[in-house]
């Protein structure tokens, strides 16, 4: 894995998908804040749910529109340009996880606390906070930041109900062999 901030070549094996570094570490003081909201196993594991997006009348569109997706995202973070780069993020998280809703059989990880987390991210955004959410296959949520907004951030997610832990990442260094 390179460092800094990285973008995933698909290909058509894992022997031909590949990541490059777009900036370095440096280029952003971004913060991810992971709110723990349950540790449990999915009842459904990625992999399985990886072949059930195929039942979703949505993928296909979701699938065709990466590009622009991906490129809005590219251009953002090399602008680092927030409200842009919070836009796409939260459409892209929302986007995969509609396509869980309706797949057959549905998926559907989200938990109160995620719910919660989703409407304050977008309230303290419109109060000036630089922060956005994506949120994997499961309840957890992923709250980007600017540094300069971490610490307030961080301070609201320890005062909600339904989290059980915040952790705190950046900008990694690559892997490296030691």
């Amino acid at each position: 894995m390179p460092s800094g901030f990285v973008e995933w070549q698909a290909g058509h094996n894992d022997e031909t998908s590949y990541a490059f570094s777009i900036a370095p570490t440096t280029h952003w003081n971004l913060v991810d804040l992971i709110a723990v909201v349950d540790r449990a196993h999915k009842q459904v594991g990625s992999s399985a749910g990886h072949k059930l997006a195929a039942t979703s009348p949505i993928q296909g569109n979701r699938i065709s529109d990466c590009p622009r997706r991906l490129r809005i995202c590219r251009q953002a973070i090399l602008e680092k340009d927030f409200a842009s780069f919070a836009e796409i993020v939260e459409q892209d998280s929302n986007l995969l996880h509609a396509v869980m809703m309706t797949s057959s059989p549905s998926l559907l990880y989200w938990e109160p606390a995620t719910i919660q987390l989703m409407k304050n991210v977008t309230r303290w955004r419109a109060e000036g906070l630089q922060v956005c959410y994506t949120i994997d296959a499961g309840p957890n949520v992923h709250l980007i930041c600017t540094e300069k907004d971490a610490h307030t951030v961080e301070d609201n997610l320890h005062s909600m109900t339904g989290i059980s832990t915040v952790i705190r990442s950046t900008a990694g260094d690559g892997v490296q062999v030691g």
